[in-house]
């Protein structure tokens, strides 16, 4: 992964707007996941990751390279 590739999200989400995100699991099936807004992403070791949800406590993270299609803000 190239420095750019770590430092810059695939998709670009605005803050509090929901989303339809297409997830690609780990068999290659597709999953829908309806998300009530956007928290942020962090980039790690095993790349960059976007934070979901209204409260943090509760929150969904995506990996980047998991996510196949957006649909937002709804």
């Amino acid at each position: 992964m190239t420095a750019t590739a770590r430092s810059a999200p695939r998709y670009s989400f605005e803050r509090d707007n929901r989303y339809l995100v297409t997830v690609v699991d780990d068999d290659g099936g597709r999953q829908d996941h309806r998300l009530d807004a956007y928290q942020g992403w962090l980039a790690g070791p095993d790349g960059i990751r976007h934070r979901f949800g209204v409260h943090r406590r509760a929150r969904t993270e995506i990996r980047d390279d998991r996510i196949a299609s957006t649909v937002g803000p709804m």
